[in-house]
């Protein structure tokens, strides 16, 4: 009976005990490649783009330092192999679908009730690579002050932020002419392209009639404006090429080729174009043009080759 009445006691003690939070510290290192141009939120998005961790959850710490989203890695003394402490809090972000403008997308973004609007913009800055300070935030048609928190625009997750560009008036630009040379011109704007391109035509002196401008890989069409086309900003850098034309390459066989190239291409540099499309080695290949054999050291446009001209494929025997 004795035994039975300590296991009960024992047992209504157990009941009456309090649970408890203990936290446990998991250390993992992940490494990750940086630039010391970077800032700590371009390290947080990398931080949750390979472990998935919110970067509003997020914090880093160098020598007992908490890290700030806007500082730079060389600013904190954050050299190569270094080390840093990252802590995850124990919350549920919110998670915000922020619509981009151009290229037009969603950007997803994780925030905690407390984050103001300014620590929103940072995260989507470090994500898409932009200055913070070039866009505006709407929720519903309102405008979302720098610093006023989530919490106080009662913004659930899963809501959907607008992302609008600021408008600036004239700002300068950097080209890359083809020579290669840099210059820098003051633009409206709302430029159109073709207007920026007489900009360009008066600095340098020279014609711009074949030339085209692009922002990386994208041609920007003349009669368009600028701010309808691509996110400028003040460092943001254009090239200017030469128009491409379209030839065709018409084959033996009567197949035809269709190519884009440069009119100042060298005839040498098409028939390496051409190597895969025909099977025939450069040396192998023997070009025409209204009956003239092309040379190889020469180009195209001292044929007189233009848009939409017929260039005749042939090859050499022995």
């Amino acid at each position: 009976m004795a035994s039975s009445s300590k296991r009960k006691r024992i047992a209504d003690e157990a009941k009456k005990e309090e649970e408890m939070t203990i936290y446990l510290k998991v250390i993992k290192t992940v490494a990750l490649k940086v630039k010391e141009s970077d800032s700590i939120g371009n390290v947080k998005a990398l931080l949750h783009d390979k472990e998935g961790i919110p970067e509003c959850l997020q914090q880093l710490v160098s020598k007992g330092v908490e890290l700030r989203d806007e500082q730079k890695l060389v600013d904190c003394h954050i050299i190569k192999n270094s080390t840093l402490d990252a802590y995850v809090e124990d919350s549920v972000p919110k998670m915000l679908l922020v619509k981009r403008p151009f290229p037009e997308g969603t950007v997803t973004v994780y925030s905690r009730i407390n984050d103001t609007i300014r620590d929103i913009k940072s995260r989507i800055g470090a994500k898409e690579k932009i200055n913070m300070d070039t866009f505006s935030l709407f929720h519903e048609n309102n405008f979302l002050e720098d610093d006023k928190t989530v919490g106080f625009y009662n913004i659930d997750s899963g809501s959907t932020i607008d992302m609008v560009f600021n408008p600036i008036h004239k700002l300068f630009i950097s080209v890359v002419m083809p020579k290669p040379e840099i210059v820098k011109i003051e633009i409206y704007f709302a430029s159109t392209v073709s207007g920026i391109k007489k900009i360009i035509e008066s600095k340098v002196g020279c014609s711009m009639d074949d030339m085209d401008l692009y922002l990386g890989n994208q041609r920007l069409e003349d009669s368009k404006k600028l701010l309808d086309q691509c996110n400028i900003e003040v460092d943001t850098i254009f090239q200017v090429k030469r128009k491409k034309i379209q030839i065709l390459i018409k084959k033996w066989s009567g197949e035809s080729i269709m190519l884009y190239v440069d009119r100042y291409e060298l005839v040498e540099n098409v028939k390496v174009m051409l190597v895969e499309k025909v099977g025939i080695p450069v040396d192998k290949q023997k070009l025409s043009y209204q009956g003239k054999l092309l040379d190889d050291s020469r180009d195209l446009a001292s044929y007189n080759i233009g848009w939409h001209s017929i260039v005749y494929s042939g090859c050499y025997l022995h």
